[in-house]
């Protein structure tokens, strides 16, 4: 899947890829060193540790991620980047 089509498919469900200031620029989306699919898609919840795959492109990974959070985890997760930026100024 392209960056593109990543980003057409968060929009046509409702979703974002939500903004992180890491090295891949997307939250709980890390580098692997896997060759084929190096960006790897994971988030705590509960106190677990979930493992969503790993994916060829950082923006892939992310779209795995919104859809693990859904509209609900994608709105809490963007207020609390708004809410840490305006906290920054």
């Amino acid at each position: 899947m392209t960056p593109a089509e990543a980003h057409a498919a968060a929009a046509a469900e409702g979703l974002v890829l939500v903004r992180a200031d890491n090295m891949t620029g997307f939250k709980g989306v890390s580098r692997n060193s896997s060759i084929s699919k190096p960006f790897m898609a994971e988030l705590w919840r509960a106190g677990r540790k979930r493992n969503l795959g790993y994916f060829a492109t950082a923006e892939e990974a992310a779209l795995a991620v919104a859809r693990f959070l859904g509209p609900e985890g994608v709105a809490a997760a963007l207020a609390a980047e708004a809410a840490k930026a305006a906290a920054m100024t």
